[in-house]
């Protein structure tokens, strides 16, 4: 449990920016790969199980052949409104967030082309219909505040800042680096008869911490989508999609306890004991990121209807080619009772780097249940360890360590969807359950799989429709404000629920 917990932090975290290589490029790649699908509220309502389905207007942006059951042109618009609920506990305290925000999920239109044929023949044979169709999908959310805060009686961000400085003496500290600031501003000292050793100047058996993060961005495609209709059974069609990704994070990171008294040493560069020594300090760690990118995608698939009440549908979809930004900046602020140090801003960071996300496979199949009830379930096969990052500009060994530590701790996972629907009159009713398994060889408990739960009501009247759908997404969070050589950094473990709400109104024509 806590070897995973320690890949995890180190994967994925970066709240604070103590990890820039192993954090920007593995654990963002891994975050830009688990997407979830853009689409229509009934969709949603019915947990996503769409791969065989088809006839809607989320084929756009899902399997691409249930374009070719359309027989009529039609478009629709999805709005979307949002909660973000996180409960986490940080050193055996409890603090409660919330968040709430408008979105666009889906826009699409799509165009139905009956083939023409001579008079006489049979319709129902051969190419029957070609479907085109272009959208809008927004297919993963970002957003979340999170807020924690404990009192520590065994470490101090100090003691990562030392550790950072250790090997190099007092005047080789990098300039711009945190363990610099941290140094100049009399936080770390060195330690008395070495040259190149240092110590948290913050005590350890007493300080309080605070974090407040904020992230926000998405990941969306624009997709261009074709398909056919063979014999009315036998669907097939093809997308190519083109990725936006925005995601950015804005912490800080407070802590305020009692600076040590140190003996002086002839070798330090204030030869003198630390001048705040027993008074109290108020440090501030301020971090913003922000990421980019843009990439392209392709999806295959196919729906085959054995007989009238059976579809079957598999789909295809290659991986995301992208090429991604970051631009940070952080800020220490020190203050102490004796006294206040200036703000440092110590670091202005811009590069870039390409990533490669996993291939998915899809398999679905949906029953039809007289003429009022429907049930459908979905299988996808999603290879995390096949992501791959490429060198940009600079930092070619981080790429290289980067695709190591992928290859040696992201797994292959199976996600499953299932929903069914009832018809009254004018009306639907519909319910739904996602699972997507964990990307880690390690997770016991699969405490990084993503649970779905959906329900929602439909309403149609001649070309016209509107569509409600409820949906809650639980996942588990893991946050650290800093990182420890020997793992002993303190953890916060969040709980994180997203109630959605989407609406969908659409017209055939």
């Amino acid at each position: 449990m806590k070897k995973f917990i320690q890949i995890f932090v180190v994967a994925i975290v970066a709240t604070t920016g103590n990890i820039y290589a192993q954090s920007i490029y593995a654990g963002d790649a891994l975050r830009f790969s688990r997407t979830d699908y853009g689409s229509s509220a009934r969709f949603k309502g019915l947990g996503n199980a769409q791969t065989s389905l088809g006839g809607d207007i989320s084929s756009i942006g899902g399997n691409p052949a249930g374009l070719g059951m359309f027989t009529r042109s039609e478009f629709s618009i999805t709005p979307e409104f949002n909660i973000i609920q996180a409960n986490s506990n940080y050193l055996g305290k409890n603090t409660n967030t919330s968040k709430d925000k408008f979105n666009l999920n889906q826009a699409a239109a799509v165009w139905y082309n009956p083939v023409v044929r001579p008079k006489g023949t049979n319709l129902n044979k051969g190419v029957v219909s070609l479907v085109f169709g272009i959208g809008y999908n927004r297919n993963n959310d970002f957003s979340i505040e999170n807020n924690y805060s404990g009192r520590n009686t065994q470490s101090s961000i100090a003691t990562d800042w030392a550790q950072r400085a250790n090997g190099y003496t007092p005047g080789s500290l990098n300039q711009g680096s945190i363990e610099k600031a941290a140094f100049d501003n009399y936080l770390i000292d060195k330690v008395p008869g070495t040259t190149d050793q240092y110590v948290p100047a913050t005590s350890a058996s007493n300080n309080t911490q605070n974090q407040n993060e904020v992230r926000r961005g998405s990941t969306s495609e624009l997709n261009f989508s074709g398909a056919m209709n063979i014999s009315n059974n036998l669907y097939l069609g093809a997308s190519i999609g083109f990725v936006n990704v925005r995601y950015e994070t804005s912490s800080a990171y407070s802590e305020t306890g009692t600076i040590v008294t140190n003996p002086s040493d002839p070798t330090d560069k204030f030869n003198q004991p630390n001048p705040y020594a027993g008074t109290n300090y108020n440090l501030l760690n301020v971090v913003n990121s922000n990421t980019s990118g843009a990439g392209i995608t392709g999806r295959l698939g196919l729906i085959y209807k054995p007989v009238e009440e059976v579809r079957l549908g598999a789909t295809f979809q290659a991986p995301t080619w992208m090429h991604m930004e970051v631009n940070s900046t952080e800020t220490l602020d020190a203050n102490f009772s004796g006294g206040t140090r200036l703000l440092s801003d110590y670091m202005n960071t811009n590069f870039n780097y390409n990533v490669r996300t996993p291939y998915k496979g899809s398999f679905g199949a949906s029953f039809i249940i007289g003429q009022n009830a429907l049930l459908t379930a979905d299988v996808d096969y999603v290879d995390y360890k096949s992501t791959k990052l490429s060198e940009s500009d600079g930092y070619p060994a981080d790429i290289i360590s980067n695709n190591n530590f992928i290859k040696n701790n992201y797994t292959s996972a199976v996600n499953f969807r299932v929903g069914g629907e009832y018809k009254i009159d004018l009306f639907s009713l519909r319910a739904g359950y996602g699972y997507s398994g964990t990307p880690y060889k390690e997770d016991p408990g699969n405490l990084s799989a993503i649970k779905s739960y959906s329900g929602g009501i439909g309403y149609r009247i001649n070309q016209y429709y509107v569509d409600l759908a409820y949906q809650r997404i639980e996942t588990n969070n893991f946050f650290n404000p800093y990182y420890l050589d020997d793992n002993s950094q303190p953890l916060a473990s969040t709980k994180v629920a997203r109630n959605n709400i989407f609406m969908t109104v659409g017209v055939r024509f």
